[in-house]
């Protein structure tokens, strides 16, 4: 079952890889773009496919040079009406980059968007860093709408405005936007739509095999995964199972570990008397101990009882009276019972829970029992 859910991952893992390098895909597509014939380009990389007219030859008495010529218009701008820039961006920006450089314009540009041409080309992807580098292409829309309304006026369309320092280059960058700039038709040069549609499905046909056989490959796999996810909630409810029992089982013990033996409460009772004290009834409930008995000092039995690791919350619950022997006192006391928890390290752990219990011893009063021995008390 491990190998089998191994073989999966990596499986995945491979398909992760493949699809993060579908850069060979945009290679590929670029490539079938170069061999293409001239028509069937984009108008943006095309300058056979325009007249080119400079920007400052537009004017009011302007005359197409060649009337038989049925291309359509290209304006080219002079360099000194052309803003070029390079923009590092990131490479999520690439599916919706014309919105991203509207959005961004007033920060690369001292003009807002509805004021300017401008287009883009990316030159590179940096998939590693996750960067994309774009050529930024921008000019001011007065002169150029003037000049397009001039030909305008002459029946004249112009679809193109191209920079003049770029027209060597192989990749234009068209300043109009696609609502104005249509590549020419493939029908005005006889073009075979048979063909084109043929290239079209190839292409489609080439993308559509690899994701065809990896989706194959994940159904065969499903099965296996669904058993594994079985096979986990069934251990998953087996350790729920176990972890209940296993609590419901350690809840009494845990509890009566919580609380003192009698024993050892006695045994500290004991130690922390003096022996000029003696204790005739004791009565021990749950967590609270009383004492009653008589001794020398009683002012001093709160501060010792204050001191020890079993008990706090030392304090009388009835007034001191004289006792029956000579220079003593006699008490009644309430102690509170610390929780095994927040006993010293040292301090033995019983294993069974402290039971109520009472126990009261009746002693002449001349011949009190000390409670500083043990042995000697019920």
């Amino acid at each position: 079952m491990n190998t089998s859910t191994e073989n999966f991952k990596e499986a995945l893992a491979r398909l992760k890889q493949q699809l993060v390098a579908s850069r060979f895909l945009r290679w590929w597509l670029a490539e079938l773009a170069s061999m293409a014939p001239a028509w069937m380009r984009s108008a943006s990389g095309n300058v056979d496919s325009f007249a080119l007219v400079p920007l400052e030859q537009v004017s009011a008495q302007f005359v197409r040079p060649d009337t038989s010529d049925q291309r359509d218009l290209a304006l080219i701008l002079p360099p000194a009406r052309v803003l070029r820039k390079t923009l590092i961006l990131p490479l999520a920006t690439e599916e919706n980059l014309r919105q991203v450089l509207e959005f961004q314009m007033e920060q690369h540009t001292p003009f807002p968007a509805d004021k300017l041409y401008f287009g883009y080309h990316v030159t590179g992807r940096d998939f590693e860093r996750g960067q994309l580098s774009v050529e930024f292409v921008a000019t001011p829309r007065e002169g150029v709408d003037a000049a397009i309304k001039t030909l305008a006026g002459l029946s004249t369309s112009v679809r193109a405005v191209f920079a003049a320092d770029m027209l060597a280059t192989d990749n234009l960058v068209n300043l109009l936007p696609a609502g104005l700039a249509k590549a020419p038709s493939a029908l005005r040069h006889g073009a075979n739509p048979w063909l084109a549609a043929l290239v079209a499905l190839l292409a489609v046909t080439a993308m559509a095999i690899p994701v065809v056989i990896k989706r194959e490959a994940v159904v065969q796999l499903l099965p296996w995964v669904e058993k594994g996810k079985k096979t986990a909630e069934a251990v998953d409810a087996l350790r729920r199972e176990l972890e209940a029992r296993v609590d419901k089982h350690n809840y009494l013990l845990e509890k009566r570990q919580l609380v003192p033996t009698v024993i050892q409460a006695l045994e500290e009772l004991t130690r922390v008397l003096p022996d000029d004290t003696w204790v005739q009834t004791l009565d021990i409930k749950g967590r609270e101990l009383q004492i009653q008995g008589e001794t020398a000092s009683s002012v001093r039995l709160i501060g010792l009882f204050e001191q020890s690791s079993m008990f706090r919350e030392a304090s009388f619950r009835s007034p001191l009276t004289k006792g029956q022997s000579s220079g003593t006192e006699r008490y009644q006391l309430a102690l509170q019972i610390r929780p095994v928890a927040t006993l010293v390290p040292d301090a033995p752990v019983a294993q069974a829970a402290m039971p109520t219990a009472s126990a009261a011893v009746a002693s002449p009063a001349s011949a009190p029992v000390p409670a500083a021995s043990a042995e000697k008390m019920p």
